[in-house]
């Protein structure tokens, strides 16, 4: 694999918060280590989920990426829990999720209630019982979910592909022209004016007939996909 592996660009861009700004990092870092070379082969992340080494993936980086992007790299290349990907409450949640705020377990009503419903239920014994949190876990895993513009648990960890990051740069660059240099009365207004732009973009059917959100949604199964094949054919399980 050579440096045509993964790409950095610097561009500028706005931003309604700072926080959505450092969001926009997290979001590239993303798509690049899961995007393919040109002449074929793995993507980065894809050879850290077959090796289940992260410093062998870390190695394909290119020289002159600085140590403080490196380590988020190393952080967004750590191996999935088994159990319940609490890990996606950490992530950008792509170009849908820009501007949301930091969710966490503690405002996770969706997952507060199936746990309510899990420890009110009976079970025969204690070995029933962990297989039905388990089983439970691995469902909110794979759920929609509302902390994430519809994204399920796995399509945030997954992170964005090639056309995710198209559209991402078309909506950015939307974003810009509409409000570089505009006032507003607060931040909350900007955040708020933002997150209405994204929300009647995201569901405006293309050329296609499909939209981005459908795209994105595609995309991401397809990663999920490749990431479970990559497992299998290195004789690991998918937690």
């Amino acid at each position: 694999m050579t440096d045509e592996s993964i790409y950095v660009e610097v561009k500028a861009y706005w931003s309604p918060t700072r926080a959505s700004a450092e969001r926009i990092t997290q979001m590239q870092l993303e798509f690049s280590l899961n995007h393919y070379p040109p002449k074929g082969g793995d993507s980065i992340a894809e050879i850290a989920w077959s090796t289940g080494s992260v410093e062998q993936a870390m190695a394909e980086l290119p020289s002159f990426v600085p140590e403080q992007v490196r380590e988020i790299c190393r952080s967004l290349l750590q191996p999935w829990p088994e159990g319940r990907y609490t890990e996606a409450y950490g992530r950008c949640g792509g170009i849908l999720n820009l501007y949301t705020p930091p969710w966490g377990e503690p405002e996770d009503e969706a997952w507060a209630a199936m746990l309510a419903g899990w420890q009110q239920a009976r079970f025969a014994d204690e070995q029933s019982r962990q297989e039905a949190l388990q089983a439970l876990e691995q469902r909110w895993n794979h759920t929609p979910h509302p902390f994430w513009a519809g994204l399920t648990p796995a399509q945030v960890l997954v992170g964005g592909g090639r056309r995710e990051a198209e559209l991402a740069e078309e909506f950015l660059a939307r974003l810009k022209e509409t409000y570089d240099g505009h006032g507003f009365s607060s931040d909350g207004d900007a955040l708020q004016q933002t997150l209405l732009l994204l929300r009647g973009w995201q569901v405006q059917p293309r050329g296609d007939g499909l939209t981005p959100q459908e795209i994105i949604l595609a995309e991401r199964d397809e990663l999920l996909a490749r990431r479970t094949r990559a497992l299998q054919q290195a004789g690991r399980a998918d937690p």
